[in-house]
């Protein structure tokens, strides 16, 4: 548990919450911010609640801290850590860390205003709101025709409400209807739905709660949020941006979560790029000789494409060369050079990667592996007859040499 930017702390205390079915708390510290490090002294005082309390409440933990007996100048400011919080997992799921009663105190034991932010566990993926279907790309959807998506949530756990957001392209698409999914009140809860379209714009806000149910309703697991109707103005292009969205449980706290936009085309362009070869020259080196690697990649869409592609010896990155407007079913050749200095004697793949276009679909010939670069020892220091030679006339000059100068001494 942190505090970033406060001034003259003397007191501290909170809660914090979280799901009992899936973690216990085994142990709550004091950190070293308010003691400056064991300096001054202090008294802290924790209760851990892994079950329930005399009301019946659990997963929680309430600490207190302050300063004892200490001068106001010892009254702590700055960024620092107020307690350590060790969690043992039961179970996996997700889980809020919700904090709150925060109290920070000055060294007047005058509360100071702040902000507070909650954590979240997982040990599971997070939930995911995305639009489906993902890829709406049919050249027969003409101006005067309809379709339907769905927001749909995966890998939620105990959700009482949510919120959204989505743009479009409205010169290309109108929204004609919005309607809530059953994910909430599964066709026998009572939820409040508001939905604001503002179609100039092309920008529709949606929300959604259970109203008056208990938190043992909370909705979890996967389902449809809202069903969206558009109508086709329009040929081109828009993507369906899915934005601002938030998931929240019984308590008001924010359950982490991703998101993914979706994508309208009527077109009928197809985006799909390929690495079509990968040569490595030589193919047999010795250790600190060089290797070059030649890559061909294609453009198999029926539209321009900008797009990246990347080289590995092994899992080492070579790096990265960009393809700009490449014309449809024109190929592009790339040259890469390595060294193979310090490698060890080994067989390494090479691998050409091309990065995925933005709503490309077949994505299995971006990559192309082909065989092995065979790295050898470095050869032997040896010598030649001639160079034997020369060291032989050498020692002979310099031992003639020194044999005239010796006599020369004698005389």
């Amino acid at each position: 548990m942190k505090v970033a930017k406060v001034k003259t702390l003397y007191t501290y205390q909170f809660k914090l919450k979280w799901e009992p079915s899936l973690l216990d708390v085994t142990s709550v510290t004091e950190g070293p911010f308010l003691n400056a490090e064991g300096t001054y002294k202090t008294y802290f005082d924790s209760k851990i609640w892994n079950s329930p309390d005399p009301l019946g409440l659990s997963g929680y933990t309430t600490v207190y801290c302050t300063l004892l007996g200490e001068p106001a100048t010892a009254a702590a400011s700055g960024d620092g850590t107020l307690a350590t919080i060790e969690f043992l997992v039961k179970e996996e799921g997700n889980t809020s860390l919700h904090l709150y009663d925060t109290k920070l105190l000055n060294d007047m034991q005058v509360e100071m205003s702040h902000e507070t932010e909650d954590g979240y566990f997982q040990s599971a993926p997070p939930p995911e709101i995305s639009v489906e279907p993902s890829n709406i790309v049919d050249a027969s959807l003409l101006p005067g025709n309809a379709f339907t998506i769905n927001i749909n949530v995966i890998q939620a756990v105990d959700v009482y409400a949510w919120s959204l957001n989505m743009s479009w392209d409205p010169a290309l698409l109108n929204v004609t209807d919005v309607e809530e999914g059953f994910f909430l009140n599964q066709g026998a809860y009572n939820t409040t739905f508001n939905t604001q379209i503002h179609q100039e714009e092309g920008h529709l806000y949606t929300n959604c709660s259970l109203f008056g149910e208990p938190p043992d309703v909370s909705a979890s697991g996967n389902g449809t949020l809202i069903s969206i109707s558009f109508l086709v103005e329009s040929v081109g292009i828009s993507v369906l941006d899915l934005y601002d969205s938030k998931l929240f449980d019984y308590g008001g706290a924010p359950i982490l979560h991703v998101s993914k936009d979706g994508y309208f085309e009527n077109s009928g362009e197809r985006r799909d790029v390929s690495i079509i070869s990968v040569e490595a020259s030589p193919s047999i080196v010795r250790t600190g000789d060089s290797v070059s690697i030649t890559v061909i990649a294609m453009n198999e869409g029926t539209a321009t494409a900008n797009f990246d592609v990347t080289v590995y010896f092994n899992n080492s990155n070579l790096g990265t060369l960009s393809i700009y407007d490449l014309e449809p079913d024109a190929e592009k050749t790339l040259a890469f050079s390595t060294s193979t200095e310090g490698l060890a004697e080994a067989n390494y793949t090479v691998k050409a990667v091309a990065s995925t276009v933005l709503w490309e679909t077949d994505t299995d010939d971006n990559t192309y592996v082909n065989g092995y670069v065979m790295v050898t020892p470095p050869p032997e220091q040896t010598f030649t007859f001639i160079q034997i030679l020369v060291v032989v006339v050498i020692i002979l000059i310099v031992v003639a040499v020194t044999s005239v100068m010796l006599l020369r001494k004698r005389r």
